[in-house]
């Protein structure tokens, strides 16, 4: 069983890995009160916590990452288990009809968002996807912590950094923070913390920008010298690394619209939470089992839809006598910005779901079972 970062790492230290490797720094301690603090952004725990700036430019090229990746891996994790744990995993179902999907660049920004304050996205394997570590190569992306924070009007923490200029921000008016911190799976590497993580901001203050134009600007401000001035030691990514990352948002941004939809399915999967419960009035060697097991599972909500994707039987002309059919393909889906109201003053979001035609010729007519979640 492939394991998500934050469960994967914990397993692998046997402890929370942020005790084990920030404990004995001291920084911890200062940082424990905001690590759960919604209006706090990871910035600002690095900039303002005693000792955490002087530890983020001392683990500057750490393996895990580029840059400070190391660090935003330890506060990231630390941060979801300050929110309870929360973990989203796509299920295979939804993951295929997001590849089948196109994401219009004309969606405002204001559908890029998560539901929650920080949580763990799992994406179903293999996803596709992959971000690179400049030691150990390519990794499959196996998911994103996604924290949302904001930071005020008039705040200091654009000062120096070039946002300002290159993101086109208004320092006078309040900035919503997306954080996203990418996690590379271990698999086929040396061991099970041989991975990597890219981590990177998206500062977001018009909600009605199109959400493609605000993307490539962002790309564009990290490739830029002026970011290397405002934090020494940073490294510029490559165009390979920057155009690997971007597909990861582009899919990110899939999943967080999904979310969006009010008819988003979602179904829990409280795997630990179950075992703990078996362990009232076990003995000990059975308890002891128990909790080897727990190591590996975890709790996370399911989202997806239940059931196998949409298809489609085609034969050409729309004549059933005619020999002739559609060869088996995906006609695909999209999202789009549906408005209502007074005026067209209101929108929401739609989703044209993509759809498989011909899908007994390419799948044989064996009926598709349901997915069910136990």
């Amino acid at each position: 069983m492939m394991l998500p970062h934050p469960v994967r790492v914990d397993a692998a230290f046997g402890s929370p890995i942020e005790e084990v490797l920030l404990g004995e720094t001291g920084v911890l301690e200062g940082a424990r009160p905001y690590l759960g603090a919604e209006g706090v952004s990871t910035e600002w725990i690095i900039n303002k916590v005693p000792g955490m700036l002087e530890l983020a430019m001392a683990s500057m090229g750490a393996p895990a990452g580029m840059n400070v990746g190391l660090l935003m891996l330890m506060l990231s994790r630390a941060r979801l288990r300050a929110q309870g744990d929360p973990i989203l995993q796509v299920a295979d179902g939804l993951h295929a009809q997001l590849a089948e999907t196109d994401l219009s660049d004309a969606l405002p920004a204001c559908f890029f968002r998560s539901p929650y304050p920080i949580v763990y996205i799992e994406f179903a394997r293999p996803s596709g996807l992959q971000i690179n570590n400049r030691m150990s190569g390519l990794h499959e992306v196996e998911g994103v912590y996604v924290g949302s924070y904001r930071i005020p009007a008039h705040s200091d923490q654009h000062q120096g950094s070039g946002r300002e200029r290159h993101l086109q921000l208004d320092p006078t008016r309040e900035t919503r923070v997306m954080e996203l911190t990418i996690t590379g799976s271990p698999v086929g590497k040396g061991n099970p913390l041989d991975d990597a993580s890219v981590d990177i901001s998206l500062y977001i203050q018009d909600e009605d920008a199109c959400l493609g134009t605000l993307l490539e600007r962002h790309i564009t401000y990290y490739r830029s010298a002026e970011i290397t001035a405002a934090q020494p030691g940073f490294e510029i990514p490559d165009q390979t690394e920057m155009d690997l990352t971007a597909e990861v948002i582009r899919h990110l941004a899939k999943v967080l619209l999904y979310l969006n939809l009010p008819d988003a399915e979602q179904a829990p999967l409280p795997e630990r939470s179950q075992l703990q419960q078996r362990l009232k009035g076990l003995g000990p060697k059975k308890a002891a089992r128990i909790k080897r097991r727990m190591a590996a599972t975890y709790d996370r909500i399911v989202i997806g839809p239940s059931v196998g994707v949409s298809t489609e039987q085609h034969q050409a002309d729309g004549n059933p006598s005619d020999s002739r059919s559609v060869r088996p393909h995906w006609r695909r889906g999209h999202f789009r910005r549906i408005r209502y109201g007074e005026q067209r003053s209101e929108s929401r979001l739609g989703w044209i779901k993509p759809v498989l035609v011909n899908a007994a010729e390419a799948f044989g007519t064996v009926k598709p079972k349901p997915y069910l979640m136990r």
